[in-house]
């Protein structure tokens, strides 16, 4: 198919005078006629757009009448629009507006990163330098940007990249720093009766070993140590002395209690952050049971592309204060939660080995007794 019938290209006739003539004159002034049919009187043919009128100059001389049939093209089907002076004034204020939001950030690159570290790192740009879609971007907020990176301790390494509206994140994360061993001139003593199961000395005197048996307040280790000749010498006292030992403990877990439950309503609201601006959809309305809300981060897309507009998600549970009446197998199981609650708040490295219950039910309390066999850590 010809160039021409893509862009414009007209179907006529030409009836009476010399239309003989007029094919002749038309090919010496090298007017390209196409699909040339005879017809009674005269002909058909097609030609492009722009060589109609040199080629009905010609006609009007030969006393030949033209008369367009069909017009086809890309340009007679975008010509009604040409005459809207809306969508030039539109395109005249669109090209300026394109190349002014390249300031913009439309996109974020942020495929190196793991799927934490994306989280991690969006909220410290988002909080700390309000680097998000839809923000203006300059050479002080990607400094500020990598310096927030920086400070959150995760990383050792940040750049911050920015070109053509995206934003480009490239981290290394932050090695574990060594703990620096600080530890005071005195001794360490046993925190609780046990057996000795295995030692560890950094520092100091080791004065127990495995297999022994210490009470509370015996030393485990001591700061000084004599050499060959006699002479003491003094250091901190470090190290962990693991030992096998009973763990009590005792609470009363209450029968009854009332706490805020959901009821199964909830309210979503959306806010709308461009260019530094925030906009709430729909307006928020104050008020004390709507609770804390959970909040969801993204940006704003259309038919999957990409808006410079960042929307914040706050979605708020209701709640209600209700009474909660437990049964003794649930006051059992909430009474155990407690007791290990408080074992690993103070043995964290606790392991425990065997496990002791008694329990006493009242008309409002549930009295629980535990007793543990654990290993654990007793350096005091």
């Amino acid at each position: 198919m010809e160039l021409h019938s893509l862009w414009a290209a007209v179907q006529f006739t030409a009836q009476n005078g010399g239309t003989d003539s007029l094919l002749s004159a038309a090919a010496a002034s090298g007017l390209h006629l196409y699909e040339i049919i005879p017809l009674p009187g005269g002909f058909s043919a097609r030609c492009a757009a722009w060589n109609y009128l040199p080629l009905a100059a010609l006609a009007r001389k030969r006393r030949v009448r033209l008369r367009i049939r069909r017009r086809r093209g890309l340009f007679f089907c975008l010509r009604p629009l040409l005459h809207h002076a809306g969508l030039w004034a539109g395109l005249v204020v669109f090209i300026p507006l394109l190349l002014w939001s390249q300031g913009l950030i439309w996109a974020v690159d942020d495929s190196t990163l793991t799927p934490g570290q994306r989280a991690r790192a969006a909220a410290v740009l988002r909080t700390e330098v309000g680097l998000m879609p839809g923000a203006q971007v300059t050479e002080q907020s990607l400094t500020a940007g990598e310096y927030a990176l920086l400070d959150s301790g995760e990383f050792s390494w940040a750049s911050l990249n920015f070109l053509d509206g995206r934003l480009t994140i490239e981290t290394a994360a932050a090695k574990p720093v060594p703990e620096i061993f600080s530890a005071e001139l005195k001794g360490i003593r046993a925190r609780a009766e046990g057996l000795i199961l295995r030692t560890n000395l950094i520092s100091g005197t080791m004065l127990v070993k495995p297999g022994q048996q210490v009470q509370v307040g015996q030393g485990l280790i001591g700061t000084a140590r004599r050499e060959r000749d006699g002479t003491l010498i003094y250091e901190p006292a470090a190290g962990s002395v693991v030992a096998q030992f009973e763990w009590q403990i005792s609470l009363d877990q209450p029968l009854h209690s009332s706490a805020p439950l959901l009821t199964g309503l909830r309210k979503t609201e959306y806010e709308l952050s461009f260019l530094g601006h925030s906009f709430s959809l729909p307006h928020r309305v104050q008020s004390e049971s709507r609770g804390e809300g959970i909040e969801r981060h993204f940006q704003a897309e259309i038919l999957g592309f990409p808006l410079p507009v960042s929307i914040r998600e706050t979605t708020f549970y209701q709640t209600e204060l209700q009474e909660i009446a437990y049964t003794p197998e649930g006051a059992i199981a909430l009474a155990r939660m407690h007791s290990l609650q408080a074992l690993f708040a103070d043995y964290p490295d606790a392991e425990i080995l065997a496990r002791k219950e008694d329990t006493a039910q009242g008309d409002e309390t549930l009295h629980y007794t535990a007793s543990y066999t654990i290993t654990a850590d007793i350096c005091g």
